[in-house]
């Protein structure tokens, strides 16, 4: 039962928005930098071993824990490196956060996704562990769907790019166990520079 909150907070199908960001994703593919499911595959890879997937998954570990989440929360959205970064996980934050109390009865504060999403890991006493993998396959998986609307990449080459993931996901998931905020960083600066540049981006389809 425990497995199937966790799987339901970070379905596709829970109201967060996240079908309106892209992460940089857009302006990568109007810039050539991704072109098919390879470059996909290498561009998600970064972001999630060395750029904001592995820092989300530190964050919401550390936010399940027995910390001070307020100030977790504020030095994460310090490290944001653009504001249209920072509206992508306030806002889905704040939305998991309205769907979550109101279903779950919790009292969760407005927070980044990460941190929303380690809070109640820590009031529902889930499995962190588990959490994070499925937070990770949840990011993978929408920027696969992102990718999907903007270039000519078929659902089998977006599912074959998910698969692909796997090991780099689980990879992340054992080294962040021990981690703390000090490991936090990002070496993906590409995704970072798409992030910066896709505010000026027009036309575009996605808000990040």
């Amino acid at each position: 039962m425990k497995l199937l909150t966790l799987a339901q907070w970070l379905s596709p199908a829970y109201p967060i928005g996240a079908f309106a960001w892209s992460h940089g994703v857009e302006q990568a593919i109007q810039d050539g930098r991704i072109a098919d499911a390879i470059g996909l595959e290498g561009w998600l890879r970064s972001c999630l071993r060395e750029g904001s997937g592995r820092s989300d998954a530190i964050w919401l570990r550390l936010a399940a824990g027995q910390g001070d989440v307020h100030d977790l929360d504020a030095e994460a959205r310090a490290f944001a490196p653009s504001a249209e970064r920072l509206a992508e996980t306030a806002r889905q934050g704040a939305a998991f956060v309205r769907t979550t109390n109101a279903v779950w009865g919790l009292d969760l504060p407005d927070l980044l996704l990460p941190m929303a999403v380690g809070r109640a890991v820590h009031l529902m006493a889930l499995d962190v562990d588990a959490a994070v993998l499925l937070y990770l396959q949840s990011v993978a998986s929408n920027l696969v769907s992102a990718a999907l609307r903007l270039m000519p990449l078929g659902q089998t080459e977006g599912q074959q790019v998910l698969a692909a993931l796997q090991d780099d996901i689980l990879i992340i998931e054992a080294e962040t166990r021990s981690a703390t905020r000090h490991d936090v960083f990002s070496n993906a600066f590409l995704s970072d520079i798409a992030a910066m540049r896709h505010e000026t981006l027009e036309p575009r389809l996605f808000q990040s």
